[in-house]
């Protein structure tokens, strides 16, 4: 059987006494789209509450709810889980695991290091946790899920994950201590 192989596996994780980039591994992303008469009904029936707007994400247990268009959202949770097998019928569903990398950055400048990448509102009272944001990083598509106070996850196509942990990480050297 064939092994999911990073497409980070040669990157070195990026820590500082203030930073930290991680590539993060261990979760199945699923698309769901309808359009449907009672297709969000049936969709909360089957995964849980639904974020009440664009640009939201919902956390059910371990299962986080992203609402990235009108009737569009992305299942994240383990690799252990079944949701997708429960969508059949539902709407359009669209396993999205193996195109996608998953990085985190955690720490105080996150918000700084990202200003420097994306052109987005960043500011705290704006960018809050369970915030997304669909934007881009070097004219790559990214989809930005904010975490924590200074944390966010960063979901980038497989084909250009290298790229985009090399803008993350060159951006983040001047929090790197002196050797």
């Amino acid at each position: 059987m064939l092994e999911r192989r990073s497409a980070l596996a040669s990157a070195k994780p990026y820590v500082s006494s203030t930073l930290a980039i991680a590539e993060r591994p261990g979760f199945t992303l699923t698309q769901v789209a309808g359009l449907d008469e009672g297709f969000e009904a049936k969709l909360a029936d089957a995964v849980g509450p639904l974020p009440a707007k664009v640009e939201r994400a919902e956390v059910n247990g371990d299962r986080v709810i992203f609402r990235i268009g009108p009737a569009q959202f992305w299942l994240v949770e383990p690799e252990s889980g079944a949701t997708p097998a429960s969508l059949a019928g539902i709407g359009a569903v669209t396993p999205l695991s193996s195109s996608r990398v998953r990085i985190q950055i955690a720490g105080a400048p996150m918000r700084e290091v990202l200003s420097m990448l994306v052109p987005i509102d960043l500011h705290p009272s704006v960018f809050t946790p369970g915030s997304v944001a669909l934007t881009g990083i070097h004219h790559t598509p990214v989809t930005l899920h904010c975490t924590g106070e200074d944390a966010v996850d960063v979901y980038v196509m497989r084909s250009f994950a290298r790229d985009v942990w090399d803008a993350i990480t060159d951006v983040s050297l001047r929090f790197a201590e002196s050797r």
